[in-house]
């Protein structure tokens, strides 16, 4: 009997609302046992509830960010005290952030209507594992189906000497993955769209080293050297930057998203090659920016995450430093 089944089982007479957030604190609990970090998603929707500001106008006067802009990923925690005070506060949907969590998760998701794709992700997903040893190739792990009838798995990167990221379509079309920098929503959060559902209660099994091989990176030989720094509070030149670049995202009209979200990212993409501001900040003020064109239908994440990332290699062609 999993931890939030025998909490509901011994609070029979709470009200709906309290068993709820019984639920979704007994839940989280339970993935924190796992050693997944977790935060709170706004109720019914898969934002993080917490930062309430973007990058673009942290002030540090939100007492995380008192050393620097504090995101959703720095926030996750397996904490039981602070796990606790969130979900008993208010009934939030659950987040784990993969990162942190040693989690790469693989998301494959279902053809759109009038989408020219016709193979669903796990149907591409197959197909790669049967030349990888069939179902030997993809281990059973933890497994949720999401509302849109996509399928999460959850593997282990404990065993790595390297570092996942997030990618769109690098596996085929409708397969993402969800490592350092990304999370995912986890059963049993309840969205405007549906519910989250384990269909596989498992350990998570290793990630198999042939899906590390066609996920690892291997960038190009650098052309200039560039010293990092850290990035706390940005300069006033830099926050100008991202805020700019923000608005020109949101702004954008039909016809013009696309191209206006990847032109944002070849400017961004830049400073990050110049050591101004890192990949996850930069991906995180476009993600919050084009949020309208996604919840419209303009694209999905998926595809702004690949746009994104076609930026980002562009830009780092012209690598420059804010002032």
């Amino acid at each position: 009997m999993s931890t939030a089944t025998r909490w509901t089982s011994t609070h029979a007479g709470s009200t709906t609302a309290e068993r709820r957030r019984g639920v979704l604190l007994a839940t989280a609990l339970e993935y924190a046992n796992r050693g997944w970090h977790v935060f709170p998603l706004t109720p019914g929707g898969k934002r993080p509830a917490t930062p309430r500001h973007a990058v673009t106008d942290c002030d540090g006067s939100d007492p995380w960010c008192r050393n620097g802009h504090t995101g959703w990923e720095q926030r996750a925690t397996t904490d039981t005290t602070r796990i606790t005070r969130a979900w008993t506060a208010q009934a939030y949907g659950v987040g784990i952030a993969c990162g942190p969590s040693g989690l790469l998760v693989i998301d494959t998701d279902t053809p759109k209507p009038g989408s020219t794709v016709s193979t669903s992700g796990e149907g591409t997903l197959a197909a790669l594992a049967a030349d990888h040893g069939g179902a030997e190739g993809l281990p059973a792990t933890w497994t949720v189906t999401t509302p849109s009838g996509g399928v999460h798995r959850y593997y282990s990167t404990g065993h790595l000497t390297t570092t996942l990221g997030n990618t769109a379509g690098r596996l085929g079309a409708l397969i993402d993955t969800r490592g350092m920098g990304g999370y995912v929503v986890a059963p049993p959060t309840v969205t405007d769209a549906g519910r989250y559902e384990v269909t596989a209660d498992a350990e998570a099994a290793p990630l198999p080293a042939w899906l590390v091989q066609h996920l690892t990176t291997r960038p190009a030989a650098p052309t200039r050297v560039h010293e990092l720094r850290p990035v706390t509070h940005h300069s006033a030149y830099l926050r100008a930057v991202l805020a700019k670049e923000a608005q020109h995202v949101r702004e954008a009209t039909e016809g013009g998203r696309n191209h206006g979200l990847f032109a944002a990212a070849c400017c961004l993409g830049e400073l990050i090659a110049g050591g101004s501001l890192t990949e996850s900040e930069a991906a995180g003020v476009l993600l919050d920016a084009c949020a309208g064109h996604i919840a419209n239908g303009a694209f999905t994440e998926a595809e702004a995450w690949q746009t994104i990332r076609s930026g980002f290699r562009r830009g780092a062609a012209k690598p420059r430093t804010a002032a």
